[in-house]
């Protein structure tokens, strides 16, 4: 087998690990190698194999009585790393509540995970009728204020290497659906500070980001945004919230630092 091939291989192998780790997120009660073999399209042999390696590091446990696993420990200390990386969040709450409190509009604070920004944490408003993303969901960074404005602070060459990435999709009239004119709006929005995704995503859902920088590193961390349907709140009133997102913003960028 050549070098490529193996390479190949082991990676696929990786892929299929991280997907039978997925099942127990999509459901954590205890599951057999049947069930995980089912959910997943893996054989069942496979699926064996594979979980008997996350068993040996730590990542599945077996239950002796039930023979089947749920997970282990290793998964647990990676979580402590992360929350010990990540815990300017818990802190970014307070500031973002504040902000809820002064507007009533949903805001939501999100990072960069390749192509697509993930939610981290939001705040919901109190009116019956607001946006329902979901925290740890990916959605697409190109045609949304956060990942416009996380996009925007990149180095060049990273945004270029990840725009030629992006798979355009029109999700509305409004989308940007060109490399060319998101590199110019990007280019816009790193200049006046903030994005604004104006329809882009959603019929009828305004919404108006800024960015989270880490000034000791010189690096974007995260963005914070505030997002409305359009049947409530104009663009002239995005652009009013739009100074005190900014400040809270500045003040979450404070707890990164």
């Amino acid at each position: 087998m050549s070098k490529k091939k193996s390479s190949n291989v082991h990676i696929k192998s990786v892929l299929k690990s991280f997907l039978i780790l997925e099942q127990f997120m999509l459901a954590p009660h205890e599951k057999g190698i049947h069930e995980l073999s089912s959910s997943t399209g893996i054989p069942a042999s496979t699926t064996q194999r594979l979980v008997n390696t996350l068993q040996t590091e730590g990542y599945l446990i077996q239950n002796p009585i039930t023979l089947k696993y749920h997970l282990g420990f290793t998964l647990y200390r990676l979580y402590k790393s992360f929350s010990q990386t990540f815990n300017w969040i818990e802190e970014a709450g307070y500031h973002i509540e504040k902000l809820v409190s002064k507007h009533n509009e949903t805001t939501n604070l999100a990072c960069l995970e390749g192509r697509n920004v993930v939610y981290l944490n939001k705040v919901d408003s109190t009116h019956i009728i607001r946006p329902n993303f979901n925290i740890g969901t990916n959605y697409p960074a190109y045609c949304t204020a956060l990942g416009k404005c996380l996009l925007a602070y990149l180095s060049p060459d990273h945004i270029e290497r990840i725009i030629s990435t992006v798979k355009f999709v029109k999700y509305t009239e409004n989308t940007i659906t060109d490399s060319s004119a998101l590199q110019l709006e990007l280019k816009k929005i790193r200049k006046q500070g903030f994005a604004v995704d104006n329809e882009e995503f959603q019929d009828d859902l305004l919404c108006v980001a800024a960015p989270i920088i880490n000034e000791k590193l010189d690096t974007i961390v995260a963005a914070v945004s505030v997002a409305a349907p359009k049947s409530r709140i104009s663009m002239e009133k995005i652009y009013i919230i739009k100074d005190d997102l900014i400040d809270t913003a500045t003040k979450i960028s404070g707890v990164v630092n």
